[in-house]
């Protein structure tokens, strides 16, 4: 009754998202709106119209489900991770700010697909949310999240707790880049689509997404990188993010120009089963 009473007497510029900031007493300053799949939207087709072990295509503006496949399905997200690491990364950030890297990630185990900053490096917030979110550089997420007071553990905390508040039951991370770990980083097709209506109504985020390369700058280094979206600009596609690790198999996030997203994990071929949702629905 109490929860009831705070959402219906909260003032109305105040989003979902703050609203459920203030009434776990946690603090978050996100204005973005959070929209949930359709209940009444129930399509399910043969499930091998896609390979992937679960997907979605639907509506990020209304929630009404073109298609879906295990949506409530508990599963490794690989690189969909760094999209939450962006999102707390731009709630305790500014853009302009630098950072220091504080050691060499790319040495540390599994950390194969790295920018290798150095020890001692400078770059801005803004280079690194470029570089993990269009070439998914691992380090370049371990990087930001060290930034944090605290360090990377609790910058991940904070990816924890902000999860609690959007209601991400089934959505938890163990680290900032989303390599494979006995803990996980894990969530769901349904929390994942919620997720993204976040994404999709944060302008920074959805620049970056939507860029085919970037030419990223450091005090001692400079390198032009390039997205990982094969799709970008074609089938309507405007930005998406990529996942690829042993547990997760091949991912992929689209969002198109008129507003839907595809969404599919552990996928044989996540670009196959991404044009057939777009062509074929």
């Amino acid at each position: 009754m109490l929860t009831t009473w705070i959402l219906t007497h909260l003032p109305k510029k105040y989003s979902y998202i703050k609203a459920q900031s203030i009434v776990n007493g946690i603090t978050f300053e996100s204005k973005d709106v959070l929209v949930v799949p359709s209940i009444l939207s129930n399509i399910e087709f043969d499930t091998t119209f896609v390979n992937a072990q679960a997907a979605i295509y639907a509506d990020l503006n209304t929630g009404h489900i073109e298609y879906q496949k295990d949506i409530d399905e508990p599963l490794a997200i690989a690189s969909f991770t760094k999209l939450m690491t962006a999102i707390i990364a731009l709630e305790k950030f500014e853009l302009n700010e630098v950072v220091e890297v504080k050691q060499n990630w790319y040495e540390k185990e599994d950390m194969d697909w790295s920018l290798e900053l150095d020890k001692g490096d400078t770059v801005t917030v803004e280079s690194l949310l470029n570089a993990m979110l269009i070439s998914s550089y691992n380090d370049a997420a371990y990087v930001l999240a060290d930034h944090y007071e605290g360090g990377w553990e609790e910058f991940v905390n904070e990816m924890n707790r902000y999860a609690v508040v959007l209601g991400l039951e089934n959505t938890h991370f163990s680290n900032p880049a989303g390599l494979d770990s006995e803990q996980g980083n894990i969530s769901t097709i349904k929390e994942l689509y919620m997720l993204t209506t976040i994404i999709y109504n944060n302008q920074t985020i959805m620049d970056i997404i939507g860029k085919s390369y970037a030419n990223l700058n450091w005090d001692i280094g400079s390198k032009r990188i390039f997205s990982t979206n094969v799709i970008l600009n074609q089938y309507g596609n405007i930005a998406g993010k990529t996942g690829i690790t042993d547990s997760a198999g091949q991912c992929f996030l689209g969002i198109t120009k008129d507003g839907m997203v595809t969404i599919v994990l552990n996928s044989l071929d996540r670009f196959a089963d991404t044009k057939n949702l777009l062509l074929d629905l």
